[in-house]
């Protein structure tokens, strides 16, 4: 959830995590969050409807663990079910020095 100022609404002083209810605001006074964003369409049961999450990163890599688990559940006696959970990047589309690409 995003906390903006009373005198300026397009300042943005803090942003509290939509699942522990923590402020994202690290040591150093910088913002670090994950952002779960939706917005859904025509055709969907929730047509029309947007959702915007914030989590910090204790709660965004559990967030992604419990995706990758469900995953892996549905595909674990199979060969792609080792394959994720090998994953160390599952869901990871850049890395800290720029663009990541998955080896092999």
């Amino acid at each position: 959830m995003k906390v903006v100022s009373e005198t300026d609404p397009s300042t943005v002083t803090d942003v509290i995590c939509d699942m522990c209810g923590d402020s994202t605001r690290a040591e150093a006074g910088e913002l670090q969050f994950g952002t779960m964003h939706a917005s859904w369409g025509e055709g969907a049961s929730h047509c029309g409807e947007d959702y915007e999450l914030h989590l910090c990163e204790n709660c965004f890599f559990v967030q992604v663990s419990t995706i990758k688990r469900t995953r892996w559940i549905s595909v674990m006696f199979e060969d792609e079910g080792d394959a994720i959970l090998k994953d160390d990047a599952y869901g990871r589309v850049t890395g800290r020095l720029g663009i990541w690409s998955k080896p092999g």
